[in-house]
């Protein structure tokens, strides 16, 4: 008895080590989820793979240059589900996509939707950023108003 009395602190300490890596690796903290942003782009890679996807577009910027921006997705077997596969975006595909950005200024963020050149539209969000149909309809209405941030849209209204 006095082994598993002595096994017991130890054994909740673990759990609550791994519970807390657990939480640590679903945190969106380094996103801004209260600005939604879109942009158009080359995709330049598509990297279909566990823990998460990640998708890599160049972006013109005004001057003409390009920079490559890179946005997490959600992971393989949830992408599945949704119809989206690793043949979906293909390198030199252009896609328009919403993302929130990283809080750090750095070019990327949490992918939301993303449009292919067919005019679909695909939700490869892993919950840092809003990519559900809601989203997509209510983008569909500013996109058509020339809107291409959520706080411009909502400033408008």
């Amino acid at each position: 008895m006095k082994s598993l009395a002595n096994l017991l602190p130890a054994a909740s300490v673990a759990a609550l080590l791994t519970m807390a890596a657990a939480e640590a690796h679903h945190s969106f903290a380094m996103f801004d989820r209260d600005q939604e942003i879109v942009k158009t782009g080359t995709v330049q890679r598509w990297a279909f793979n566990n823990p998460h996807s990640w998708l890599y577009i160049n972006v013109k910027n005004e001057d003409g240059t390009e920079t490559l921006w890179s946005f997490e997705g959600s992971a393989p077997p949830s992408l599945i589900q949704r119809g989206i596969t690793g043949a979906t975006l293909e390198p030199g595909d252009t896609v328009t996509f919403m993302y929130c950005p990283l809080r750090d200024g750095r070019p990327g963020g949490a992918i939301g939707w993303a449009q292919l050149e067919d005019g679909r539209y695909i939700n490869p969000a892993d919950g840092g950023c809003a990519g559900n149909e809601q989203s997509i309809e209510r983008w569909k209405g500013w996109l058509e108003k020339g809107f291409t941030s959520k706080s411009d849209a909502e400033k408008a209204q």
